[in-house]
């Protein structure tokens, strides 16, 4: 025992004296971000939202008392400061000719009416000349980081554009200059599909495979351009239950996602969108799902079909100190790629919305490190009859509209 001890010792010495030898420290820092914000936001009705109504996504449906009164109709106000964040980078240790780097990043959204610690990025890159590793949790990549909507709403553009963070490993290289190739496979976390258990990861994390990324970049001074395609598979049961008794399942949903976006910007100016054809991205908080085609009545065995959205937005802004700004999202409904019976996951209502669209104008002021400013939303969402004989399309719409209006002020560092 004691000369396996001795050997083991010698290994992990020798270990550790080539890991000194070929990491080196040079020049580290320790950088601190983030900024501490206060918002006051009003809503002309209730919402689908999340973060103790710090995200607003869709105004709720109508649902009427014994007057024919709506409900929902019923506005409110709310001050949160729960947007503020702090986030601490490492630099410094290199490896050949590689440099490795860490980031980490907190806010105060985690909790329901009591402000809590969430984690929102955590990861570590590693950079060559043409290429870099990033491992961790950061940004889904279908979420833009280089084109991603300015607006005051920290729902960065929902429900139109993504908002996911996940963890990923996710390799970019340099083609040529200013052209990026990325591919990734992530894993989901906090932001998941929803199924017969809820909302949870289990059901992407039993169907083994990661979600697979690749996408293309372009970029120079002036412009940023891109397109996209994305692959995930989710298990949505391990077991069924039938007339017959219950059975081992591995009946798997595959959905793909493409996306293509632009950006253009100089001097004052500043102009980007985004188009995304996606099936069943609930996991990003957008409006989607799947539903089941069918059942056996002796098995308890399910087939499933998902959901066919369009998702679009555009957003210009002009000014520095001063800035007007101007972003709007459509939104589109197909309905599923086959007729479906049984049940919807997915975003609450999501099956019964055919179409949303949102306008919302904003002015922000910014001196240094100080920041004020306003913003107003129209949301509109178009619910409807879900017509089970013709692909689950949303028909007889009727129009809900909700008016968020918000001032903030921030402190940066």
């Amino acid at each position: 025992m004691k000369r396996i001890t001795f050997f083991v010792t010698l290994i992990l010495a020798s270990f550790n004296s080539f890991a000194q030898g070929l990491i080196t420290a040079k020049n580290v820092k320790v950088d601190l971000s983030g900024f501490v914000r206060n918002d006051f936001v009003y809503d002309s009705r209730r919402n689908l939202d999340a973060c103790d109504h710090l995200l607003d996504i869709y105004p709720l449906q109508p649902v009427y008392d014994s007057n024919g009164e709506d409900i929902n109709a019923q506005p409110s106000a709310h001050f949160l400061n729960t947007f503020s964040r702090v986030g601490t980078s490492f630099t410094g240790l290199e490896m050949g000719k590689s440099k490795i780097s860490g980031f980490i990043e907190i806010d105060f959204t985690a909790g329901s009416q009591i402000p809590a610690v969430r984690l929102r990025h955590v990861y570590t890159l590693v950079e060559w000349p043409k290429s870099k590793l990033l491992v961790g949790r950061t940004w889904h990549p279908t979420f833009i980081e280089k084109v991603f909507p300015v607006t005051l709403n920290e729902n960065t553009g929902l429900p139109f554009q993504v908002f996911n963070r996940s963890p990923q490993v996710r390799f970019t290289h340099t083609l040529a200059t200013g052209v990026d190739l990325i591919a990734a496979a992530v894993y989901q976390f906090d932001y998941s599909n929803t199924g017969p258990a809820g909302k949870t990861y289990q059901y992407q994390r039993d169907a083994l495979t990661p979600n697979l990324h690749g996408q293309i970049q372009y970029y120079n001074q002036n412009w940023v351009l891109g397109a996209g395609v994305d692959w995930k598979s989710i298990q949505p049961r391990t077991s069924t239950t039938g007339t017959t008794g219950t059975f081992v399942t591995n009946e798997k949903l595959n959905t793909w996602a493409a996306l293509a976006y632009f950006k253009y910007s100089k001097n004052k100016f500043m102009i980007m969108g985004k188009t995304m054809f996606g099936q069943n991205v609930c996991e990003s908080l957008l409006p989607s799902g799947y539903a089941v085609v069918s059942v056996n009545t002796e098995t308890g065995a399910e087939t499933y079909t998902p959901y066919n959205h369009l998702y679009n937005w555009i957003n210009f802004t002009y000014g520095k100190d001063w800035k007007v700004g101007f972003y709007g999202g459509y939104l589109k409904n197909f309905g599923t790629s086959e007729n479906a019976t049984g049940s919807f996951y997915g975003m609450t209502y999501a099956n019964e919305i055919g179409m949303i669209y949102k306008i919302s104008p904003q002015l922000m002021y910014n001196y240094k490190n100080f920041m004020f400013a306003w913003e107003t939303s129209w949301t509109t969402a178009a619910y409807g009859d879900v017509d089970k004989t013709n692909k689950s399309k949303v028909i007889n719409t009727e129009n809900v509209t909700s008016v968020r209006n918000m001032v903030s002020i921030a402190y940066k560092f």
